[in-house]
């Protein structure tokens, strides 16, 4: 594999991540006059005169976010709690209006986090008619903001959510359950913090951007029905596995206290499209055929890397003219890729003389684990896209293929990666460093598996991008 495609696979990953850097998202949206002291989000004005402005922000993508915040509005802000992932290196020097608690190691709930929770949960507790909170939210900020209801621990539900995870369970399932268990999420920290006005502004990392899953929706109406948690452990026949102070709070009722719909905003200010975008527009100074495909892929990572196979032979079919658009089309519908139907029309207007085109996709996929081994989502991807194309490798001897897959928050599972690169021709290489990819692949160990091979370079790494809108799935097919 060339180290120029390697690098420009990294440009246009690196790309899509410069498009949703938070503090470019909040410059866009928020702005502040501090003599008449008026705030402007999205065209909404408010006024802050004589009101005590407040911040809360939990996420993965909040540090750089408040940070903004900060800057726009310096000592107006009395107070903020800002829960962060550990090891964000928070060097910058803050005024002490603003403090910054580090937590969730690995992207798990832990002490610290939960006494950051607690922290904010009085302070919201304190709020009065003459105050306006201001939320920052993306993803990261369930495991960031983790308040079990009495008597659950904390461990206790952490055990619950990783049963889950581990079982298949998608990020709405997983939230959903969250909600249900938490002090925070589902809406509870806005109604927590009345009579005040509730600003949010979020970054989403989940599929079609529900404001009421991202993070768990700590500033959004619950709207799920009475059983749904409940149903979602029994799917994954969970139920009877559950510790008595789980049952006793998914038996119980939803808080009945009213939704303060009219005190509430809440506004999305960054999504995977923009990643996309910016991604597209990145592979065309590249000189390649960019195709933005879907921002909503779901699914078991073993069936998103076949579709994915399937998909680069039907691109390879039409450039070399063995389909025209037209069955290219049809073949496209019946792979059925999450959120393309509305999209192969993109495809379709591609130049049958392109020898160099570029598929971009974005989304969240799950992994059902059945190893011991260390990995994510997106280095399991690549791995399994790389496996399953060698099987078929003789349709595709006029052609080179790479997949890169990452996460745009730079954490792939409890890794230091955020993801990896598979190509059609990492399984014989493999063999030759006498390294047995089934192996890793049954074992649940992609990172093991990047981290020896090839010297590590295959490993897509970025460290901690303070940003999060779900993953990136860059195709890029080459005709020899």
């Amino acid at each position: 594999m060339s180290k120029c495609v390697i690098n420009n696979l990294l440009q246009i990953f690196k790309s899509s991540i410069s498009a949703v850097l938070p503090e470019k998202l909040i410059n866009n949206v928020v702005q502040f006059d501090p003599k008449s002291e008026q705030l402007s989000i999205a065209g909404e004005s408010f006024s802050l005169l004589n009101k005590n402005l407040y911040v809360i922000g939990t996420g993965k993508a909040v540090q750089n976010m408040a940070k903004e915040v900060e800057k726009i509005f310096g000592p107006k802000i009395k107070h903020g709690i800002i829960s962060i992932p550990y090891g964000s290196s928070c060097n910058f020097t803050v005024d002490g209006n603003v403090i910054y608690y580090e937590g969730a190691q690995n992207n798990l709930p832990d002490a610290n986090a939960q006494a950051t929770a607690s922290k904010v949960k009085n302070l919201a507790k304190q709020l009065s008619n003459d105050d306006i909170l201001l939320v920052l939210i993306s993803g990261g900020g369930s495991a960031l903001l983790p308040l079990p209801k009495e008597p659950i621990t904390l461990e206790e539900k952490t055990e619950i959510v990783r049963k889950l995870a581990n079982a298949g369970a998608d990020i709405t399932e997983l939230n959903t359950v969250r909600k249900k268990l938490s002090d925070l999420k589902g809406g509870q920290l806005a109604i927590i913090a009345q009579p005040a006005l509730v600003i949010s502004l979020i970054l989403s990392d989940i599929v079609g951007d529900p404001l009421d899953l991202i993070a768990s929706g700590p500033t959004t109406e619950n709207k799920d029905h009475q059983n749904a948690a409940v149903d979602i452990i029994q799917k994954y026949n969970l139920y009877d596995q559950l510790p008595n102070s789980i049952k006793l709070i998914l038996g119980n009722k939803n808080n009945l206290e009213t939704f303060p719909r009219h005190k509430v905003k809440n506004l999305i200010i960054g999504s995977n499209k923009l990643s996309i975008d910016a991604a597209v527009n990145e592979c065309k100074t590249l000189n390649y055929s960019a195709i933005p495909l879907s921002n909503a892929v779901t699914g078991n990572v073993k069936d998103i890397a076949k579709k994915y196979v399937k998909l680069s032979k039907l691109l390879c079919d039409f450039m070399e003219n063995l389909i025209g658009k037209e069955e290219l089309k049809d073949q496209l519908l019946c792979l059925d890729i999450p959120g393309s139907n509305n999209h192969i029309d993109n495809i379709c207007d591609l130049e049958i003389s392109a020898s160099h085109v570029c598929l971009i996709l974005g989304g969240e996929i799950t992994v059902e684990v059945k190893g011991y081994g260390k990995g994510g989502r997106n280095q399991q991807l690549a791995l399994e896209f790389s496996n399953n194309i060698n099987e078929t490798k003789d349709n595709f001897q006029n052609f080179d293929v790479y997949l890169l897959s990452a996460g745009t928050d730079g954490i792939d599972g409890p890794t230091d990666a955020a993801g990896a690169i598979g190509y059609i021709d990492l399984v014989p290489y493999a063999k030759n460093e006498n390294i047995d990819i089934c192996k890793y692949l049954t074992n649940n160990d992609s990172y093991n598996f990047y981290k020896s091979f090839d010297k590590g370079l295959m490993h897509v790494k970025t460290s901690h991008t303070n940003t999060n809108v779900m993953d990136i799935h860059i195709i890029l097919i080459i005709k020899k």
